[in-house]
């Protein structure tokens, strides 16, 4: 029996299982030692980016005292919105509590969305696994060529929810810069997008991370089966340097500057925060096991055989990028607001 796009990529992601690493480190206080013996740390994503947590909750227990353990659970509701209010909001505050907040889901709260109910800077920002790329993709019935025809031919995209990248995406390139694109939310799960393209209800989508497509949607993308239209990021993925960057359709330097301000949530790709409030001891000791963990042998040999770019920064530098994101200039985030509210 043919096994389908969106069941191939279920069984990519199963195989990926958690099992709990422990380990220990030295120079920590009798306190720090017994705490983590008794107490997992839980790292929390949601079901369409669940491999990079996985891993964090492997290795960076190794690096923390006490023979520590680790969980990983998932929260699936409104795109990563609900678990960063719940990590702000009720999250333990106690050093065993790691999230996994994105950009884009920090932009709403700059954003001024009265459901993001936390305040960005405050959290207790622990590291960056990787910065991150959008992808544009199209299945391979879609008959057309280059982004030159998204200006000729509508496309049909399917997306999660709005104020996802899936959505917002696609809906900034259609009122910036005029491809036509039609986006339809409500495909909450990658599977379910792959799904409906493969039934001919969706054409392609964006919202699709490079890492996502040379990990678990490496099958189908190496088949041929669904293939990058284009890519968007300050920079190109230096794995896909023929994949255009539509940052280079932007013809004028305001449409340049909003363009600048959507990719600035895909600096802060697989971005971990603990709850404000976190003891600054346990902190620190929670940002020395994330640095190590990043440069664990294992680690980053396991990143390599699934096709993971680790591209880490330290807890300091990832609160600094979201201070700066925060610092956005208040005129350039009317503009991109003024172009969502003419896309609904």
């Amino acid at each position: 029996m043919r096994l389908s796009l969106a069941n191939a990529f279920v069984a990519a992601s199963l195989s990926t299982a958690v099992m709990p690493m422990v380990g220990s480190v030295s120079a920590a206080t009798p306190e720090a030692e017994e705490f983590y013996r008794t107490h997992p740390v839980i790292t929390i994503g949601y079901p369409a980016d669940e491999l990079m947590p996985r891993m964090l909750a492997r290795y960076l227990p190794k690096y923390l005292p006490g023979n520590a353990s680790g969980i990983v659970q998932y929260i699936p509701a409104a795109g990563g919105l609900a678990l960063a209010n719940q990590t702000f909001n009720t999250a333990a505050k106690d050093g065993t509590f790691l999230a996994l907040i994105r950009g884009s889901t920090l932009q709403l709260q700059v954003n001024g969305d009265t459901a993001a109910k936390f305040d960005s800077v405050k959290f207790a920002w622990v590291g960056n696994m990787t910065r991150e790329y959008d992808t544009c993709i199209v299945y391979e019935t879609v008959k057309i060529q280059s982004v030159a025809d998204v200006y000729k031919q509508e496309l049909l995209f399917g997306a999660s929810a709005a104020g996802s990248p899936s959505y917002t995406f696609p809906l900034v390139y259609r009122q910036l810069l005029g491809m036509k694109l039609k986006v339809i939310p409500g495909y909450i799960r990658i599977p379910d997008r792959i799904l409906a393209m493969e039934q001919g209800e969706l054409m392609g989508g964006c919202g699709f991370y490079t890492n996502t497509l040379m990990s678990t949607m490496y099958g189908p993308f190496s088949a041929g089966k669904i293939r990058p239209l284009f890519q968007g990021g300050l920079t190109k993925d230096r794995r896909f340097p023929n994949v255009p960057n539509a940052l280079e359709e932007a013809k004028t330097p305001e449409n340049r500057q909003a363009l600048e301000y959507m990719y600035a949530t895909l600096e802060l790709g697989r971005p971990f925060a603990a709850p404000p409030e976190t003891p600054p001891d346990r902190l620190k000791l929670l940002r020395e096991a994330f640095d190590k963990a990043m440069k664990d042998p294992d680690l980053v040999e396991e990143a390599k055989r699934m096709q993971l770019d680790i591209d880490s920064m330290n807890g300091r530098d990832t609160a600094a990028s979201v201070a700066r994101l925060a610092q956005t200039p208040r005129s350039v985030i009317t503009r991109v607001e003024s172009v969502m509210k003419g896309g609904r």
